[in-house]
């Protein structure tokens, strides 16, 4: 009875580190080109405590989710001390620059034409609900949860908790 119970407890402990977040701090290139960047005020800020990264694959998915509809000008205001960080894959900078300025989009991001971010963190072993976009808080570098950046509300809501538990 006893090896089953300590059976027990050491599986229970094994999937659950198993499952838990990865600890490894996410790899952040920062040195791809920089695009729709306004001002030198428009820097990234690679060693910010707190950061927002999104992937997107702008050749199979459209920049929907950058439009102001998502709410993004806001997200600037009300959080200055996050470090927002986009890294856009896809073969066409000029289309990247473009969709981007006519979106109004309020922040610099990165041209990924190699994939490397998504490479670099392996996303391809990321389970998500669409490949071509991947977002996530992270807190010092280490990712801590995904980042729901399509909700509005809830993203907002979302980033306060997270910048309450520093």
């Amino acid at each position: 009875m006893k090896k089953s119970v300590i059976l027990g407890c050491f599986i229970s402990l094994s999937l659950s580190l198993a499952c838990s977040p990865r600890l490894e701090k996410m790899s952040l290139p920062a040195d791809l080109e920089l695009v729709n960047q306004g001002s030198e005020q428009d820097s990234v800020c690679i060693s910010c405590s707190h950061q927002v990264v999104v992937f997107h694959d702008f050749d199979k998915s459209s920049f929907f989710v950058f439009s102001s509809k998502f709410r993004w000008a806001e997200f600037r205001e009300e959080f200055p001390e996050v470090g927002f960080l986009f890294y856009f894959s896809g073969e066409d900078r000029n289309k990247l620059v473009h969709e981007l300025k006519e979106l109004d989009f309020p922040f610099p991001a990165f041209h990924d034409p190699d994939f490397r971010f998504y490479h670099a963190n392996q996303l391809d072993t990321v389970t998500a609900k669409y490949d071509v976009l991947h977002s996530f808080h992270l807190k010092e570098g280490n990712p801590i949860k995904r980042a729901e950046i399509g909700l509005g509300q809830q993203f907002i809501e979302e980033l306060e908790l997270v910048l309450a538990k520093k």
